[in-house]
């Protein structure tokens, strides 16, 4: 077990190591691993990790093939953004897949997330395990987006598209059937 999840303390001291931007995403982190039991913690940063994959998909398509936002919005909200769904939309909007050792990092946080949600039986190590990957998950993944498409989805997204004017609405829905969203049985 890595030395930072062996206490609560140590999850805190590993998200205070975090850049700055990771901490700012997920603010009400170090209360609730101080205040709260694990359960909370857990789904607090699950919330937040989603909310996250959505907009990087949202994100992905606006910067890199510059379709309109409401449309693009809509569609993307009303996806059902399963795991493997986030993988495959990720591949088809940025042109390559997760590296795997993300992909590792955020299962491990999901295998503890999937216990507590489902009534099984978990370990406080786990959840801090967990947690502690999924923190650097989040600062590899910001840095891994960054590189490919110039924005952090783990952040403050002001900005992130630029001033390029964007497709009609017309195109937009074109592209984004390309993209299969939505999902062709959806249609």
């Amino acid at each position: 077990m890595p030395r930072s999840s062996r206490s609560y303390r140590g999850v805190l001291q590993h998200y205070e190591a975090a850049p700055e931007r990771i901490r700012s995403y997920f603010p009400d982190f170090a209360e609730l691993v101080t205040r709260h039991n694990w359960e909370v913690s857990i789904s607090y940063v699950f919330s937040r990790i989603e909310r996250a994959k959505r907009m990087t998909i949202y994100c992905g398509i606006m910067k890199l093939h510059w379709c309109e936002s409401s449309l693009t919005w809509k569609l993307v909200s009303k996806d059902h953004l399963s795991r493997r769904r986030f993988r495959e939309l990720f591949e088809i909007v940025f042109g390559q897949k997760i590296p795997n050792h993300l992909i590792e990092k955020l299962e491990k946080g999901e295998r503890v997330r999937d216990k507590i949600a489902h009534g099984m039986t978990w370990t406080p190590a786990e959840a801090r395990e967990g947690l502690t990957n999924v923190i650097d998950f989040t600062a590899e993944f910001n840095e891994f987006v960054a590189e490919h498409a110039g924005f952090r989805p783990f952040g403050d997204l002001r900005g992130y598209k630029g001033r390029k004017e964007p497709l009609t609405q017309d195109t937009t829905k074109w592209v984004l059937r390309g993209m299969g969203i939505p999902k062709r049985e959806e249609n």
